[in-house]
């Protein structure tokens, strides 16, 4: 089961104007709770923020420095949260990282202080 603060790889696939595209690490966003129950659900969709290479220092960028599976250091785009389908991880290649408790909180502040 994926768990919220999780880093998977995620198929974004053709990018369309402005959007993210490629397969690219994204933080899963969405609560354990809906998470357990993608399973057993008609909906199989995740609440995630993409995370990028370029680690621009913004109001929307959370960087993230490389670690564990993660290979490079990224930000976390708090301002493009998507939805997408589970099929689109690549879960067989596991987890890449984990968020701290503190970039977690971080993170939504970011989003909050966007809405």
């Amino acid at each position: 089961m994926i768990k919220q603060k999780e880093v998977y790889l995620v198929n974004f696939a053709k990018k369309y104007h402005s959007e993210f595209g490629k397969i690219r690490p994204a933080v899963v966003l969405q609560n354990n709770f809906l998470n357990r129950a993608i399973e057993q659900s008609i909906y199989k969709s995740v609440l995630v923020v993409p995370l990028s290479s370029s680690t621009i220092e913004d109001n929307f960028n959370l960087p993230i420095k490389a670690r564990d599976n993660l290979d490079r250091d990224s930000s976390c785009v708090a301002n493009w949260i998507c939805t997408l389908d589970i099929d689109r991880f690549l879960l067989d290649k596991g987890v890449l990282t984990i968020l701290t408790d503190n970039e977690f909180e971080a993170l939504q502040e970011k989003i909050c202080s966007i809405m």
